[in-house]
């Protein structure tokens, strides 16, 4: 793609800014922390809170706010919900993107999650032409013939106006919400500093990731944040468009753009919500947007992110739009093979495939045992796929047990997987709120088989035959130096064979530390029993009397560093590295 220059814009990333400690940024806004927390605690999650070091310096004594009577009541994934949405943009964001991540969290946390929308106030005109002065680097009236003092929309991010260019043509304009990339900031450092000391305290947060998940949501919040990227997916999307089909994507002005404006062209139509259910037009809308997501997903490797049926419009003409390319997904050629045979080996019932694929797809973070993941697979689809037609299908669900399979197997999925995912499980829901009725296998046919056509035409298969062929005679040639090597090593001596018993490689720190604790107990009870010698006797001596408040002393500080040891380390080395990564970031 083309380089795009953008008005106003830096030769510095966006994203980029000096590093800085977490704790000095906390300590910074420790306002704020202490409101967060003290929401956390309302909603009902200070017990939680309670089991971190930072939680108890926070509330001390009986300071922690108890959570209200009437929270209390609901569901921990529906408090967890409105606790975001209390906290505002920069936590809606998150559980959106959470609501995702099904190979993280359970069903009904994800039902919850889904529920989250934006709700922000309006901004003032006076406040809009100034972020749009500043980012254009020219007046108002100069850069647009007409701005509408009215928004057509607005968002936690930003607010959208109408305007008309100096040329004449109808345009929308994306202004940015003033301060929110500062709030946001300020709110990602919290909330990293929060994960890390949720991962530094409790054990069970280490097995979610708790840090990377924040680390992707801070990628994904401040590319949001940056307008450009989304002038890019615009410009990528309309390169793929089919002049078959009836869909078309805003043609950015990037002359009249910057990093928090961005100006596209105006697109009359209405949402698909607004469609009459089962209509000619609704049938019309379903087999376009399915269209459009099978040649994205198979043929181009991009799709949109978020294809609700608010962002996508259709006009009188019957012309679909698809708006809001802020979340976009890639897919390479090895992920949409993998996607493929996936689909493949699902309709053919072949378990032992489908496991090899899972575990290609993602990263496995231990051992996983093969004979109980195919049994799972099994299972799952014998539950879903044992139905008479595709529309008995339910497609969400079934994505959303293997996610929660490929959890259970502590294998991690790529993170295109998850917006894949949520955008299938989206447009899922628009065909069967419009249309249920629309023929997906006949749509979906012709794309899948165009797909396989390529990777399996001769001229990609000699490629990848050469390819392979030129990796095997690499290796044949590196093999005889390697083999004089090891024999060369055996000979010498210098091959030393080491039998690994994880069970048995804690055993050394273990006895250590125990020796440790012995070691210091006796010191501390030898201290004590001295104290109380030197100071038991009536009219001692000044130096007898000096010395027993030293044993006295040196027996406190023993026995206070054994007691700390014990509940700091709660009978485990301390961990260090999450603290470190506090002040390294």
């Amino acid at each position: 793609m083309a380089s795009i220059r953008l008005v106003g814009e830096s030769s510095k990333p966006v994203s980029d800014r000096p590093a800085e400690s977490l704790v000095g940024t906390a300590l910074r806004d420790l306002g704020r922390l202490q409101q967060v927390a003290s929401v956390v605690a309302r909603h009902g999650f200070g017990e939680l809170l309670m089991r971190t070091p930072l939680g108890r310096r926070l509330f001390r004594g009986d300071e922690m706010p108890e959570g209200e009577a009437e929270l209390a009541r609901d569901a921990a994934p529906v408090r967890f919900t409105r606790l975001l949405a209390e906290l505002g943009p920069t936590y809606i964001k998150l559980g959106q993107i959470l609501s995702m991540r099904r190979d993280l969290l359970p069903p009904d946390w994800i039902e919850a999650l889904e529920t989250l929308q934006d709700d922000a106030p309006e901004i003032s005109y006076e406040k809009v032409r100034a972020v749009v002065e500043e980012g254009l680097g020219t007046t108002l009236e100069q850069a647009f013939a007409r701005f509408d003092r009215e928004p057509l929309a607005t968002a936690s991010i930003g607010q959208i106006h109408r305007a008309t260019t100096q040329a004449g043509e109808p345009v929308v304009v994306k202004v940015q919400r003033p301060g929110i990339e500062a709030t946001m900031r300020g709110d990602l450092d919290l909330l990293f500093l929060a994960a890390q000391v949720l991962e530094a305290s409790i054990d069970e947060m280490q097995l979610l990731g708790v840090t990377q998940v924040v680390e992707e949501f801070e990628k994904g919040l401040l590319q949001e944040l940056d307008f450009g990227i989304e002038i890019g997916n615009l410009l990528e999307a309309r390169s793929h468009l089919d002049p078959e089909r009836h869909v078309t994507v805003p043609r950015p002005y990037p002359d009249l753009s910057c990093h928090n404006v961005l100006t596209m062209e105006f697109f009359e139509g209405r949402p698909l919500r607004d469609l009459e259910p089962r209509s000619g037009q609704a049938r019309h809308a379903v087999e376009e947007v399915v269209h459009t997501a099978c040649k994205q997903v198979f043929i181009d490797g991009f799709f949109h992110g978020d294809p609700h049926a608010g962002n996508i419009l259709i006009d009188g003409k019957g012309t679909l739009c698809m708006l809001d390319l802020g979340l976009a997904g890639r897919l390479s050629n090895a992920q949409r093979d993998q996607f493929v045979s996936l689909a493949i080996a699902t309709l053919a019932g072949d378990s032992a495939t489908i496991a090899r694929i899972m575990l290609r797809m993602g990263t496995p973070t231990q051992r996983v045992p093969l004979a109980e993941l195919r049994a799972e697979i099994e299972r799952i689809r014998d539950k879903y796929l044992g139905v008479e037609s595709l529309a008995d299908l339910d497609s969400a669900a079934f994505a959303e047990e293997f996610a929660d399979a490929a959890q259970r197997f502590r294998i991690k999925l790529a993170p295109e997987y998850a917006i894949l995912a949520k955008a299938g499980s989206t447009i899922e829901g628009i065909i069967r709120h419009l249309h249920p009725e629309v023929d997906l296998a006949a749509i979906s046919r012709p794309y899948v088989q165009e797909m396989l056509a390529a990777r399996y035409a001769p001229a990609t298969l000699v490629g990848d035959f050469l390819g392979e062929a030129g990796g095997l005679a690499s290796l044949v040639r590196e093999l005889p130096p390697k083999l004089d090597q090891i024999l060369h090593d055996v000979e010498s001596g210098n091959v030393q064979v080491r039998a690994v018993t994880p069970e048995l490689d804690d055993v050394p720190d273990l006895l250590h530390q125990l020796a440790g604790r012995l070691g210091l107990t006796a010191f501390a009870g030898s201290m004590t029993l001295a104290a109380a010698l030197l100071l038991a006797s009536d009219g001692a001596a000044a130096w007898r009397a000096v010395l027993g408040v030293i044993c006295a002393l040196t027996a406190a500080g023993a026995w206070t560093v054994l007691f700390g040891w014990h509940l700091v380390g709660r009978g485990k080395p301390l961990r260090l590295r999450p603290w470190i990564r506090i002040f390294r970031r």
